[in-house]
């Protein structure tokens, strides 16, 4: 089967730091055919420097986005760019029927990026044919991360017994040691609300998301909290700290500050028969992987390495980062599928039910880890955080998608 034509568009710190090694370790997979910035010095130098050679053009500005559009060779679009223009740029690629992988956020504010998701949706149940469809497909590497699907099976085994309770805390320096942080865009909070913790934030809780839902809990409904700001070189705020009640009635503590001198986080769930956590950082812990404890009222399931001999209801387990790699390798077997696949020549033979109907049994549903559903709903809690702290305190509904 041939490779996927695909572009990426933005060579910013990410684009350089995953998303060439992305395309390099699937080379066989999926060919990378452009590079588009907007500036043309930015698109030739990313080119140059990690994909010499001429198989590779250096596209820029409006002629270069347009050219992309154009070319049918072209199936996949990588869009690594600020919240700023990246939305709209997005949806000329979806117009232009291409499949498209968001980096996060999926857009300014959730209002936005609603009536975006209608427009596309609307599009997949009105496409002629899976292999001529536009695919949305959202870039959030939590919900691939090895540690946190383990921690999810795990709950969802019913192994913790009723769940009491969870609880993030994250704590990271933004300073002059994190890359990021000479970022202008993240400063920028009339276009990006929320700047440097909105852009940080919604990693965290789509993995508070997605225990949660593991646990039965459904969505968060409702949030209380509290904003400071102690680093002035940080858009405002720089820490918050709150609580989100689900669906069910489960309360979530969230503790978020940026302004902090190490790293540590963590992700608890509480249960009447166990206590699960997923940690980074922190004391003595390392920054370079995660660690997933769990300590049950009985033993362990059988196969189960407990951490302690003295102890067989405690397991401690290392994970490497993996979420990134993981992600990708669905996002181009998806692409693949609809492109080249049996699923589209079994739609165009014709098998039962409309074209459109064909179409959205294979485009990832609003549930799918890759949706931009659930990228608006990370964004949905943010913004009701952010919301209530303007409030001091009082308590914010949830927008539902």
């Amino acid at each position: 089967m041939a490779p996927v034509g695909a572009a990426l568009v933005g060579t910013g710190i990410f684009a350089r730091d995953v998303y060439k090694t992305a395309f390099k370790t699937r080379a066989g997979e999926v060919e990378l055919r452009a590079v588009w910035s907007r500036t043309a010095d930015s698109a030739r130098a990313y080119v140059e420097e990690l994909f010499p050679g001429g198989a590779t053009a250096a596209l820029s500005g409006e002629e270069g986005l347009q050219a992309i559009i154009a070319d049918p060779a072209i199936e996949l679009v990588v869009v690594v760019l600020p919240v700023q223009p990246s939305l709209p740029i997005v949806e000329r690629l979806l117009s232009a029927g291409k499949a498209v992988v968001q980096e996060k956020p999926v857009g300014p504010s959730v209002e936005e990026a609603a009536a975006a998701i209608a427009r596309y949706r609307a599009a997949v149940a009105s496409a002629p044919s899976p292999a001529s469809t536009p695919v949305w497909m959202f870039a959030e590497n939590y919900r691939w991360e090895a540690v946190f699907l383990a921690a999810a099976r795990r709950v969802s085994a019913g192994v913790l017994g009723r769940i009491i309770k969870l609880d993030l805390v994250a704590d990271l320096p933004m300073d002059s040691r994190n890359r990021y942080y000479g970022s202008s865009w993240r400063r920028d909070t009339d276009q990006c609300p929320g700047g440097f913790f909105t852009d940080s934030s919604v990693h965290f809780v789509a993995a508070l998301r997605m225990l949660a839902a593991s646990a039965g809990a459904g969505e968060a409904t409702s949030v209380s909290a509290h904003a400071v700001q102690v680093k002035p070189d940080l858009s405002f705020p720089d820490s918050v700290v709150g609580v989100a009640t689900f669906a069910s009635g489960v309360p979530a503590s969230i503790s978020i500050s940026l302004a902090a001198h190490q790293v540590r986080w963590s992700l608890s769930v509480v249960g009447s028969e166990g206590s699960l956590e997923v940690s980074r950082g922190g004391w003595g812990g390392s920054r370079g992987e995660y660690t997933l404890n769990i300590k049950t009222s009985g033993p362990l399931p059988e196969g189960a390495q407990p951490a302690s001999e003295s102890d067989p209801t405690w397991q401690r387990v290392a994970f490497p980062f993996s979420g990134c790699p993981d992600e990708f390798a669905e996002f181009v077997g998806t692409t693949r599928e609809l492109r080249h696949g049996s699923s589209s020549s079994s739609s165009a033979a014709g098998g039962g039910g409309s074209s459109g109907a064909a179409a959205a049994a294979v485009v990832p549903g609003p549930e799918a880890a890759s949706s931009p559903e659930q990228g608006a709903r990370d964004l949905a809690l943010i913004e009701a955080l952010l919301s209530s702290a303007a409030e001091k305190g009082k308590p914010v509904a949830v927008r539902q998608l």
